[in-house]
């Protein structure tokens, strides 16, 4: 966000708003004879003043300051009936007053403007640190994933290179994760869209013969969430890469949608469909927990295929428009 300081459309808002006050309150002081009521309501646009750039302040008041010392000359000339114009004491005390006014509106003009530079520099320093954070996580969750995938080649039996395979892909789709946020602006929210179709073309890298389709609504989600999601999609994409196509060749399509502040996931593929044992190893287990961490509804079904339907609400999701 940018400073409000800096913020072209804010000043010009303010400036605005500054001169039809201003215009308005010098229309009333001649029009009701220079009350001393409304003599005093000229100070609301010097505090409003405040609000602009330094030097927009000490421009627009200033010239504030001359016209409305025009004002007074004139009603000085010509407002014989109204004897405290004539009053120097009366005058210098309200020249002595806007003044005043105008000095204070300046020094707390640099007081906001330099507490909120104070601010904005303690947050990019904040953003820095937490960059470098999901930096260093990524880099040593790769290096895990990277032993894992040398401790393949100390065993020649299938079933060890499959588990570590397994492992080395789970630990990777967490690291996606910190990278996305790494390389993004927003250090709180991760594009669902962008890291399941990253997280699914780095499974299927190999698997060229395998149709991935995706049709997923803009939503942000937090990283403790993303990350569950991405251990569902990891499961779900190895398992049809291993039992659902025969000779590898099949399609997959991921999905999200909303309805009713409901938001659906559905992962399909073409392939065999389930079978009653599959559903009670380790990764199946693994879906489940992640399930249950979103505090979502888990729906399987064999329907021309495998579908997966995760059923969740997200009460700080946000839409990307």
């Amino acid at each position: 966000m940018k400073h409000y300081f800096l913020n072209r459309d804010f000043n010009k808002t303010i400036i605005f708003l500054f001169w039809l006050c201003s215009v308005v309150i010098l229309f009333f002081i001649v029009h009701f004879e220079y009350s001393l009521h409304i003599l005093l309501i000229i100070l609301v646009p010097l505090v409003a003043s405040m609000m602009l750039e330094t030097k927009d302040f000490i421009y627009h008041a200033s010239v504030l300051l001359v016209i409305f010392s025009l004002v007074m000359a004139y009603g000085f000339l010509n407002a014989d009936h109204y004897p405290y114009l004539r009053d120097s004491e009366f005058l210098l005390a309200l020249f002595l007053l806007l003044f005043f006014v105008f000095g204070l509106s300046l020094v707390y003009n640099q007081a906001i403007k330099k507490s909120y530079e104070k601010l904005q520099k303690a947050n990019q320093e904040k953003e820095f640190l937490l960059k470098e954070v999901h930096h260093r996580v990524k880099n040593n969750l790769n290096i895990v994933a990277s032993i894992l995938g040398l401790e393949r080649y100390e065993s020649d039996i299938p079933q060890v290179h499959e588990l570590i395979e397994k492992n080395r892909l789970r630990i990777e789709s967490i690291a996606m994760a910190h990278e996305i946020l790494y390389k993004s602006d927003n250090f709180a929210n991760i594009c669902f869209k962008e890291y399941i179709y990253l997280l699914s073309k780095h499974i299927l890298e190999n698997d060229t013969s395998i149709n991935l389709k995706l049709d997923i609504i803009p939503l942000k989600l937090n990283i403790e969430d993303m990350i569950q999601f991405g251990i569902i999609i990891n499961e779900l994409i190895t398992n049809s890469i291993k039992y659902a196509f025969h000779n590898n060749k099949g399609s997959i399509t991921i999905s999200l949608s909303e309805v009713d502040d409901t938001f659906t996931l559905i992962y399909q593929d073409n392939g065999c469909g389930m079978s009653k044992d599959a559903n009670a190893g380790f990764g199946q287990s693994l879906i489940k927990m992640s399930v249950q961490q979103l505090k979502a509804t888990l729906s399987i079904k064999n329907i021309n295929g495998l579908q997966y339907s995760i059923f969740f609400k997200q009460k700080d999701k946000m839409s990307l428009k």
